[in-house]
């Protein structure tokens, strides 16, 4: 009875692994923070998932005005959860640079001026950017460009080649989706067949 416990607290936390991998690959990737009040302010923030399940997070910030309004010290830089629950204070943009850490997947980061930061944000949003996944390390991929056609002139005449754009891979993409669907159907099959058992052999006993 304990073994069977077990192995279904091993199937479930595998199930929540599968369902919730998505939204941690989400939040690795980089945001353009672009001014929401039509000024040149903008930030640019990449975003790494570490070994300890924490997301580093470097910021670089251009054209910021000090003080940034009429006795507002503060620019402040805040991480949207994905679960929806209330921003996170990231820590203060300071001269333009930052770097923090964030203990649980975002899909958006944005700055707010605060004359009195505290755990919510109160003063006006001025920058926000979404946060995009990283495609060159999601779609591995070469580029080789193969010539269709070449047009040789004699005495320093330029060489002309005309090449045909590689098409974006997929196949792996499409792949790994259909097997992880597979898995979770099959996962939720076992799960019943499991239970259907332990139902049948209680009413057995």
């Amino acid at each position: 009875m304990y073994k069977f416990k077990i192995l279904i607290g091993l199937l479930f936390v595998a199930f929540l692994f599968l369902i919730t991998t998505d939204k941690a690959i989400a939040s690795e990737g980089t945001a353009e923070l672009r001014s929401t009040v039509n000024q040149t302010t903008r930030c640019y923030a990449s975003s790494l998932l570490m070994e300890d399940n924490a997301y580093t997070i470097l910021v670089s910030c251009r054209d910021l005005i000090y003080p940034a309004e009429q006795n507002v010290t503060y620019y402040v830089l805040w991480a949207q959860p994905t679960d929806g629950s209330n921003p996170v204070n990231l820590g203060y943009v300071g001269y333009g640079k930052i770097t923090v850490r964030m203990g649980q997947p975002f899909s958006s980061l944005f700055v707010t001026t605060e004359s009195n930061p505290g755990s919510v944000p109160a003063g006006r949003v001025v920058m926000r950017g979404n946060v995009t996944s990283i495609s060159f390390l999601e779609r591995p991929g070469q580029i080789t460009p193969s010539p269709t056609g070449e047009q040789i002139k004699e005495e320093g005449e330029q060489v002309q080649q005309e090449e045909t754009p590689t098409q974006e891979l997929t196949t792996r993409e499409k792949l790994f989706l259909a097997l992880r669907r597979a898995g979770i159907a099959a996962l939720i099959a076992l799960v019943g067949i499991i239970g259907l058992v332990f139902v049948i052999t209680r009413s057995r006993g």
